[in-house]
Parts: structure tokens; C-alpha cells; sequence
């Protein structure tokens, strides 16, 4: 059984009525209230939910989302992989003005990303730190929680930098939204506009963001062994699984494996790439109610490896891109999406990406005689087999092999 995620959306409209964007706030449910949870974790959550879950097209079309972010997150490098385009960084008013935070907001604002403050009040930080408003896109101000005086200053302070929009926020009725338009503010949030609605989807196995990080590091031109090693042992769950598999399973290598840097220069780069995709899959299939999943990734196993000894029997050299055009081969059914979707989140090689999109490559007649062992389609096979010259007897040979090594990775 499938879970479900939710992503609640309130407009953000300009002076004439039109939509300007969203402001994108974390649900756990179809009910419209936020639950109480952790900042950093609710951020999170949004960002999962509609950037590689539900969409971020379906969330926000083409319009701008702002996103809200604590200091902690805002430190954090997952901001530097967001679209600038899309997001519009939403610095929360629990947020100390540092001098290292002005200096990552010099760097978000150099990368093109758009900055407001939320619930602005004119406390002394924000009136001492005049540096921080020509990198501030917008200020939004709570017409609930501020009153008349205090909305007055605010205006009077940023009438000096011209580059900042007022946006008034929590706009109740129409005597507010007239008092907004007439003091100066350009954008519009609240409940006179509408009430922020909740869009579901549907939960779905996300690479999680050391693999990815480290899966960027193998595919970089000139990939650096101590670059990858440090990613992956900042992280003990993919530091345990990556010793457990490559000590437990046929490297044939002399000694035990005892760090990431050893393990990769003895292995090899591709195979730790490789072993690495296989520990990625295996996270898509755990937990409650993923038995379909589950199910996908041992056929994607079973495929892959049968694809790599395949290769290898046929003489290409290249057989760890046959491995894995067999283990992405389900991929755009396990995670719901198209792979036009999926080649801009995974970097893969161009033969492994043109043979999974239907392309006619020395790959594909492989990926095609594993899909038809799993139906037991036999003339597919005989067929098959024949054009990539592996006799029918040794074609079940190597079946069993893969059947036999997909069940020791469970």
C-alpha cells in the first residue's frame, strides 16, 4: 500500500489580482493545519514532497515558491541544488543576523536566488545591519500580529531601499487589503484571498541526499578517492552497508576491508559506484507497506546482474553500464515518474540513459533477453540469445547465477 504526502499552498497575488506565486507550508495530512513538528524537519519536508514527490510543477506551475528556512538550513548545502528560478528564499524571523549569515546570503543571492524576510518586525538587528537589505527581495509583514505604528515605521525604513517589495501577509478583510495597496505594498497573502489548499501525491522512494552527493563525485571528470571516501563515511548508515556488502560478497580481496578509502582503491571506482546503487535501491524497499516496491527492486537486481554476466559473456568490457541499464530498467515504475524526470535527478551514462528511453543500443537486446527470461517468454528468448550469440543452455546458466546473487543482497 502506497502512503500518501501533502504540501499545503496559499497564493501570493500582485495589486491587480494576479497570481504571483505560493507560499509552500508543511502538511501531514489532508487536514489544513500545520502539525507540530521541527522547523528544519517540516523545510525538509516540503522540499521532498514537492521537488521529488508530488512535483514541483503540479505544487506551483510556473510560478515562484516561497519556501521558509532556519538558520540551521540555511547553512546547509541542500539550498545550493534548488532551482533559483523556483524557489524564493524565505528567512525566518527566529534567524540571528550574523556575520556568517550575511555572508551565505551573499552567496545565495550571487547564485541567483531571490531573499525575503518572514514577519518582519523592526527589532534591532534588523535596523543595525543596513548591509542586509540590498540582497533582500522582499519583506512580508504579519498585518495580524503588527499594528498601525509599527507597520508605519517599517514603511518609512524601507523607503530607503528601493529595490525591496512589501508584501502583506495574513490579509483578513478588504479594509486591510485597501490600507495595503495604499501604503505601498505590491504583494498580497491571507484568507480574503484564499485559504491555503493542501495537494496530495503519492509518497515515492527518494535517493537520499549522501548517495546522491556521492553518486555526483563518481561521475565528476576527474573523480577524487578522498573527496567520495570523506561523503560516504560522514555517513554511518551508508559507511555500514557499503563495508557490509563489499566484505561480505565476492571482491575475492585479500584482507578485510576496514575504511571507505581502502575499500575504493581496492574495488575500484566503478564498483563502488556500482555497490552504491545497489545500497540505493535497497533503501527504496524498506520499510511498512513498500512490499510492491520490494518486489521492483529484486526484479531490478535479478536484471542487472544478469545483464552484467551477459556482457561479460558476449566479451564487452563496459559491463558495469549493462548492470545498471538492468537495474534502472524499472525505475520510472518504482519511483512514478517519466524518465525525463529521472536522468535530470541521477547521473547516467548516455548509452544507459538512451537504451532505458527506448533506444536502439548494443545494450538494449540484453536488457530485452533479461526482461524475457523473467516472463519466460521463450521465443523471445531463443530469438534473442541468438542475436547476441550466448547458446539457450548457458543463457539458463547464467539466470540462476543472478537469481542466486540478487538473493544474497536481501
Amino acid at each position: 500500500m502506497e502512503a500518501s504526502v501533502f504540501v499545503g499552498r496559499q497564493p501570493i497575488l500582485d495589486r491587480q489580482g494576479n497570481l504571483f506565486g505560493y507560499e509552500l507550508l508543511y502538511r501531514n495530512s489532508e487536514l489544513n493545519r500545520f502539525p507540530d513538528v521541527d522547523p528544519d524537519k517540516a523545510t525538509i519536508g516540503v522540499l521532498l514532497n514537492t521537488f521529488l514527490c508530488i512535483g514541483v510543477d503540479r505544487v506551483a506551475g510556473s510560478h515562484p515558491s516561497f519556501i521558509n528556512f532556519t538558520g540551521e538550513l540555511l547553512a546547509h548545502d541542500i539550498i545550493d541544488r534548488l532551482d533559483p528560478k523556483r524557489v524564493i528564499i524565505e528567512v525566518l524571523e527566529t534567524v540571528e543576523i550574523t556575520p556568517a549569515l550575511m555572508t551565505r546570503l551573499r552567496k545565495l543571492k550571487a547564485n541567483g536566488f531571490r531573499i525575503a524576510l518572514d514577519d518582519f518586525i523592526l527589532s534591532k538587528q534588523y535596523e543595525v545591519e543596513k548591509g542586509l537589505y540590498p540582497l533582500v527581495d522582499y519583506i512580508k509583514v504579519d498585518f495580524m500580529q503588527s499594528g498601525p505604528e509599527e507597520r508605519q515605521r517599517i514603511q518609512n525604513f524601507i523607503r530607503m531601499y528601493p529595490n525591496v517589495r512589501l508584501l502583506a501577509e495574513k490579509i483578513e478583510t478588504e479594509v486591510e487589503f485597501e490600507e495595503a495597496k495604499k501604503a505601498g505594498y505590491t504583494l498580497f497573502q491571507g484568507y480574503f484571498f484564499a485559504t491555503p489548499e493542501v495537494v496530495k501525491g503519492i509518497e515515492v522512494p527518494v535517493i537520499e541526499e549522501s548517495n546522491m552527493l556521492v553518486m555526483e563525485q563518481l561521475n565528476a571528470a576527474l573523480p577524487s578517492i578522498r573527496d567520495i571516501a570523506a561523503l560516504i563515511t560522514h555517513d554511518l548508515s551508508l559507511t555500514y552497508k557499503l563495508l557490509r556488502y563489499i566484505n561480505t560478497y565476492a571482491f575475492g580481496v585479500p584482507r578485510k576491508i576496514t575504511s571507505i578509502h581502502q575499500a575504493i582503491v581496492l574495488i575500484g571506482l566503478q564498483e563502488t559506484k556500482k555497490w552504491l546503487y545497489i545500497i540505493t535501491f535497497h533503501q527504496m524497499g524498506e520499510g511498512e507497506g513498500m512490499g510492491r516496491t520490494k518486489a521492483l527492486v529484486d526484479y531490478s537486481l535479478v536484471r542487472a546482474k544478469l545483464c552484467e554476466l551477459l556482457a561479460r559473456r558476449a566479451g564487452y568490457k563496459n559491463s558495469d553500464e549493462y548492470f545498471l541499464t538492468g537495474m534502472f530498467s524499472l525505475l520510472d515504475v518504482i519511483l512514478h515518474k517519466g524518465w525525463d524526470e529521472i536522468t535530470k535527478e541521477i547521473p547516467l551514462a548516455e548509452q544507459v540513459t538512451d537504451t532505458l528511453t527506448g533506444g536502439d543500443t548494443e545494450l538494449a537486446p540484453f536488457l530485452k533477453l533479461a526482461e524475457a527470461v523473467e516472463r519466460l517468454d521463450m521465443d523471445t528468448m531463443e530469438a534473442l540469445s541468438a542475436q547476441v550469440d550466448i547458446p539457450m543452455d548457458e543463457l539458463c546458466v547464467y539466470s540462476q547465477q543472478a537469481n542466486r546473487w540478487a538473493r544474497r543482497m536481501e
